[in-house]
């Protein structure tokens, strides 16, 4: 709420009986009160200030609510309305933003086969922070995409927006899910993550190489994470005190994603994929909109196209969190994998008193912070830290006894041996249309 403009959803700002997920509903919206000059656009449109919808009420449950000063584009999609509703002023156009959101839309929907979207609403604003991260979140029909003020169309920022318009699928399109959601989110989030980073190959807003390094990325993050033996009940319960379980479910999804569609495509002898899978879970839902989306009813679905001890691999994978081998490369034979012996992310020191108390404990003197000067108690004035990233510089601005001091090192610490993905970078170079993707 803010006196220029406002944007909630359902779950945040709306008063409303208790209802099931699945009761079906009739709503009315009133938004004739707002000031004349307004935007107004929501989960359920833009043009009239007096909205109705009748349906299941998990679409109300999570809907979304704007207006204000929005500017408000409008474009289409295999002839369908995707408006964008944006305010703040940034280093891109609203055209420009509107063409990067457009071809991730156009193709994600074209992964589904679903161009069934009369309407579809992407709200685009700055956050009052100078730093930071982008943050953005699916609802109904839209989702909402918070920017840094001065933040242009990254990487960062393409993945987010794929991430948050696959769950316009799954979960959305999929069933509604039972509490606690935690308990899903391996699959709502990790093949969440899986797919983003592919679809925006195939939007061609990401190369090939740039998604193998992505991709050993994530391997790496999983290979070194201090809880990746964690079942999935033990992440359920420490989900939200425990910020190693909170973000497991991203890594281990994608890597528990990566191997069933490695392992479908192998016993189908390249007749199915992974993509079969989504695609029956989103047509299930759609002759039974009522039925939840839960851990087994994934696991059933994916077993129809594996044999019977692959079936039970994956349940020990997902449910009793056994550790899951990098399988050879699905999706193209120019892709090979190797054993690599690969340095940890190391801060040197203590994260949380950093990120506490900005000041320098725990310093270890094996370390390169020590070796780059970084000592014991030391006050950080500033930083630029690069999470879990041993490629890129940890730049710390500390408080010494001469004055200020900038600090530079590379994270690095032990090294673990850990599969990753090597693109051959002589076919690629000279004919990459050799290694382009599969897409089944």
């Amino acid at each position: 709420m803010d006196p220029e403009f406002f944007e909630f959803n359902t779950q945040n700002a709306l008063v409303h009986p208790k209802l099931g997920l699945t009761d079906v509903v009739s709503v009315h919206f009133d938004w004739t009160g707002l000031p004349p000059g307004w935007s107004l656009a929501t989960s359920f449109g833009t043009e009239d200030r007096c909205q109705s919808f009748t349906g299941l009420w998990h679409k109300v449950n999570d809907a979304l609510f704007a207006a204000g000063d929005f500017r408000l584009q409008r474009i289409t999609v295999a002839g369908q309305l995707l408006v964008l509703a944006i305010r703040g002023q940034w280093p891109f156009t609203d055209d420009e933003a509107l063409d990067r959101i457009q071809k991730i839309v156009a193709a994600e929907r074209n992964f589904w086969h679903d161009n069934g979207f009369p309407y579809y609403l992407v709200t685009l604003k700055p956050f009052d922070a100078q730093n930071g991260s982008a943050d953005g979140s699916a609802f109904t029909n839209a989702f909402w995409l918070y920017l840094l003020q001065n933040q242009d169309f990254s990487y960062d920022v393409q993945s987010l927006l794929a991430h948050e318009s696959f769950h316009t699928w799954n979960p959305y399109k999929m069933g509604p899910i039972p509490e606690p959601e935690e308990s899903i989110h391996w699959f709502t989030e990790g093949f969440t993550v899986y797919y983003s980073e592919l679809l925006l190959v195939r939007a061609g807003l990401l190369s090939v190489p740039e998604y193998v390094d992505r991709l050993n990325g994530r391997i790496f993050d999983y290979a070194s994470s201090p809880a990746k033996n964690l079942s999935n009940q033990e992440i359920v319960a420490r989900y939200r005190t425990d910020n190693s379980a909170n973000q497991l479910p991203y890594v281990r999804g994608a890597i528990t994603a990566l191997w069933l569609d490695a392992e479908i495509r192998k016993q189908s002898k390249h007749r199915f994929s992974l993509d079969t899978v989504m695609h029956r879970l989103v047509l299930d839902s759609s002759k039974d909109p009522g039925r939840l989306l839960t851990t087994q009813r994934v696991l059933r679905t994916a077993a129809k196209y594996l044999n019977g001890e692959a079936a039970q691999t994956l349940g020990r994978y997902v449910e009793k969190g056994e550790t899951i081998p990098v399988p050879d490369f699905p999706l193209s034979s120019c892709v090979r994998i190797t054993v690599d012996q690969t340095p940890e992310f190391d801060l040197g020191f203590d994260r949380k008193i950093l990120l506490a108390k900005r000041q320098v404990s725990g310093l270890n003197p094996e370390s390169e912070a020590f070796k780059a000067g970084l000592r014991e108690g030391q006050q950080v004035l500033g930083m630029s830290i690069h999470w879990n990233d041993v490629s890129k510089p940890v730049r710390l601005r500390v408080r010494s006894g001469d004055g200020q001091q900038i600090i530079e090192y590379l994270p690095r610490g032990k090294t673990i041996p850990v599969s990753q993905y090597h693109l051959d970078e002589e076919t690629w170079a000279s004919t990459p249309e050799e290694c382009a993707f599969a897409r089944n």
